[in-house]
């Protein structure tokens, strides 16, 4: 009952704002989808899907370092992380390797791991992410189960040069040093982004697990020891417009992420050396578009190298290369478009523990097609077909089928109706198939069903708009993949889940006068439960692991002449640690910020202030793990355009 009146509570403005404007009115989706056209095929060819865009204000003013501190304050999706290390996303209850984070045609995700870190992806690369709730292996291929991100750069076509550099400086020794650079002619532009991110993680806490407080669990004073990070890369760009709808585009990312594996709360206050974990990374992705003909396509390929060096042990290195080509072609018929593309991948491990003979190389080919179809100005249908054919593996046929119905049209309103159903899969990792004599390699892909339907429902009167979004799903995901005990650790076809919940959002922006506000609620509704285990063994029908059934955030902006302020606050509800009934109590915490922008002729500049977790909130994302309290951020950037 106190979901339903949380929905009503949501839908009550928006609900009367509709009521006073009865009379019918011709509206064009334009109007409330006015940045639709600057997205990807990914939007165009699954109207029916869940997918939202965190602006890139939101990304620039608050002064968060990484990708999975920004999804943490603008998203209801828990990060399971430590003080900064480390950090994986769970969209819907899954796994970390069951969403995708897409760099133009590569997913990011480690070939050995399954997923990536994404407190090592820097926010100050990237100009816009765009999230997807649900499954798109149609689209985006294996791992495609539960979600997908999108890290997606600007087509700024630069003519003359511009410079940004940005430093923020923070509690517990961080320190945040960016310079972007951009040069070009109108047509050939050079796009430099590079960055240096450290912190000591040097934090106070109270610890309630000191060696001489066993028994009564008194909490001591105490400091974060051995948590240190240091995270740096560059961004490079070289494109060419040779005609509006024909273009070069290319992007080389390389990274080095370092970070000390921090103690648990037991272990510092004894410590004396900890663990390293070093990541090098090299991501090329260069694309030829040309949409001057009615027959458009696209050619494109990219090369992936992953180094993982665990403690500084030569011995223990982790080394992986892909090599990937794609092409597709589009044909526009009336109010149709077909979309036929093959994408190959060629991936080769070096790795410490798999034996010379378990796997030398594996490549992958995928059979794309897609149909896009709107009969009316009302409905916009899709149909995505994807084969994957694995070297010496089976893999499953995935189809999905959406579709989005304008409702009600009026002069101020629209309500649209949206349906998903998707198949998805996920061939397992080299490491679940190949490590030492631990691997199986007779594990089956994950399979799963998503099925979901929504309501969103926009309005706007002159400068201001009010958006609501209610999207309900339920999710089958079959031969799911666990590491369990049998005598030895080993990865195990072990379960079948079922995830359904509801997910709410509303936006309000309005305007008086000089000052613009903006008001942002989100919030999930998760039950994810194992309904069978394969193995005849384990707990069935209980919350999984660190998938809390709640989350929500709640933001606020105020904008006024170059003055903007921002408040948040995000809750995560409680999350079982394991499935004996162990649990890690909710949390609630609170940002806020300022930030001040000034111009001079045509150059910028930026100040900003933050402050997070404001009320100093003693809390554990994972068991045992200490996390910062309160911390305070100043920045200062600068534009300079020619």
């Amino acid at each position: 009952m106190r979901h339903l009146l949380f929905v009503i509570l949501v839908l009550a403005p928006a609900l009367y704002l509709w009521a006073e404007e009865p009379e019918p009115y011709a509206v064009y989706d334009s109007i409330f989808l006015d940045e639709i056209t600057t997205y990807g095929d990914y939007i165009k060819y699954q109207p029916g899907a869940h997918i939202v865009n965190i602006k890139a204000e939101n990304i620039e003013n608050s002064n968060e370092p990484a990708l999975s501190q920004l999804l943490s304050r603008y998203s209801p999706i828990y990060i399971k992380t430590d003080a900064g290390g480390l950090a994986t996303i769970r969209i819907r209850g899954t796994a970390p390797n069951h969403t995708t984070i897409n760099f133009g045609g590569i997913n990011i995700n480690s070939l050995t791991l399954g997923h990536s870190n994404i407190s090592s992806v820097s926010m100050f690369l990237f100009d816009r992410i765009e999230l997807q709730y649900g499954s798109s292996s149609s689209l985006n291929g294996s791992g495609a189960i539960g979600g997908s991100i999108y890290l997606n750069q600007k087509n700024q076509w630069t003519d003359g040069f511009s410079f940004q550099g940005k430093t923020m400086q923070g509690s517990f020794g961080e320190q945040l040093y960016g310079a972007k650079i951009a040069l070009g002619n109108g047509k050939f532009e050079s796009i430099t982004k590079l960055y240096l991110y450290k912190k000591k993680n040097n934090f106070p806490f109270k610890n309630p697990y000191h060696e001489n407080r066993i028994e009564d669990r008194t909490p001591v004073d105490d400091v974060q020891k051995g948590a240190a990070i240091e995270n740096k890369g560059i961004l490079q760009q070289f494109n060419y417009l040779f005609t509006p709808n024909e273009f070069f585009k290319s992007s080389f990312w390389f990274e080095n992420s370092w970070h000390q594996v921090q103690p648990n709360m037991q272990t510092n206050i004894k410590y004396k050396t900890t663990e390293t974990l070093e990541n090098k990374n090299i991501r090329a992705w260069v694309e030829y578009r040309n949409e001057n003909n009615p027959l458009k396509y696209n050619i494109a390929a990219g090369y992936v190298h992953d180094y993982q060096l665990y403690d500084s042990v030569s011995a223990q290195e982790i080394i992986t290369d892909r090599l990937i080509t794609e092409a597709s072609a589009k044909y526009k018929f009336r109010s149709m478009e077909f979309k036929l593309g093959t994408k190959y991948k060629y991936m080769a491990p070096d790795v410490y523990a798999y034996t010379d003979t378990s796997i030398t190389n594996e490549q992958y080919l995928d059979i794309y097609l897609s149909w896009f179809f709107q009969p009316t100005s009302k409905l916009k249908t899709a149909i995505n077909l994807r084969q994957t054919m694995v070297s010496e593996y089976n893999t499953p046929f995935t189809p999905s089928l959406g579709a989005d119905y304008t409702l009600i049209v009026k002069a101020k309103n629209q309500l649209n109706i949206t349906a998903n159903l998707a198949r998805s899969y996920r061939v397992p990792t080299f490491n679940d198939r190949f490590w030492g004599n631990q691997g199986n390699p007779n594990l089956k892909p994950e399979t799963g069903i998503n099925i979901e339907g929504g309501l969103k429902y926009n309005h706007i009167d002159g400068s201001n708009k009010t958006t609501v979004n209610i999207n309900t799903y339920y999710m089958n995901i079959d031969n799911w993949i666990e590491w369990r005990y049998y005598g030895v650790w080993q990865a195990h076809n072990i379960q079948r889940v079922i995830s359904k919940g509801i997910e709410v959002s509303a936006q309000q922006t309005f305007k008086l006068g000089n000052t613009t506000s903006e008001i942002n609620i989100n919030y999930t509704l998760n039950n994810v439960e194992a309904i069978e285990n394969k193995t005849g063994s384990g707990i069935t029908n209980h919350q999984l692991r660190y998938s809390p059934k709640h989350i929500g955030n709640a933001s606020y902006q105020l904008h006024y002449h170059n003055w903007s302020f921002y408040a948040d606050g995000s809750y995560t509800g409680l999350r079982y640690t394991d499935y004996l009934g162990d649990t890690l109590p909710a949390y609630f915490l609170t940002n806020a910020g300022l930030h001040y922008s000034f111009k001079m002729n045509e150059h910028q500049a930026d100040l900003s202030f933050s402050a997070d977790n404001l009320f100093d909130v003693s809390y554990q994302n994972q068991k045992y793990y200490a996390m910062p309290g309160r911390t305070f951020r100043i920045g200062l950037s600068i534009k300079l355009n020619y």
